[in-house]
């Protein structure tokens, strides 16, 4: 899986964004609602999904999906809701741009607690856009370990 997460990466770096994004696209827009929505009892509703998603939409993680279906994102979240983790999307992304045919590419930090235990994630993928709503989000994610080196400045240090 790290290759892939490297090429991800490497193709974001070297890739010349093709439109610029404004700060209020549809996928930044979505993690923006999702943090608020992370924080807020009942916040993963179908008809706040429905406001950023497709019907049918879906989410692949490492190459395997993991959510088709607004009920699923609904049920999916709050689960990971009420396990007591908190879990938030730094936005702005690192890196956010479009291909100007429908895909928005992002390169972003993800932050969680579990347990008192501080977690930081890199994640690169892409949402595949209908319209102005997402019909698929394909992320490949990689965990950082202080042990094994510096952090993301934009990790939780406490």
């Amino acid at each position: 899986m790290k290759p892939l997460l490297y090429s991800v990466l490497a193709g974001l770096l070297l890739f010349q964004p093709v439109p610029a994004l404004a700060k209020d696209d549809p996928f930044t827009a979505m993690f923006a609602w999702w943090n608020t929505a992370f924080k807020t009892q009942d916040g993963f509703t179908a008809d706040a999904f429905r406001q950023h998603f497709t019907e049918d939409a879906t989410l692949t993680l490492e190459g395997r999906q993991v959510i088709r279906g607004i009920d699923n994102w609904v049920s999916h979240f709050r689960r990971i809701q009420a396990s007591g983790s908190q879990v938030e999307i730094v936005v702005p992304f690192k890196t956010v741009f479009s291909d100007g045919g429908g895909n928005i590419y992002s390169y972003h930090v993800i932050r969680s607690r579990h347990d008192g235990k501080l977690a930081c994630t890199l994640a690169a993928g892409h949402a595949v856009l209908a319209g102005e709503k997402i019909a698929a989000i394909t992320l490949v994610r990689a965990p950082m370990d202080p042990a094994k080196g510096p952090v993301d400045p934009e990790c939780w240090k406490n």
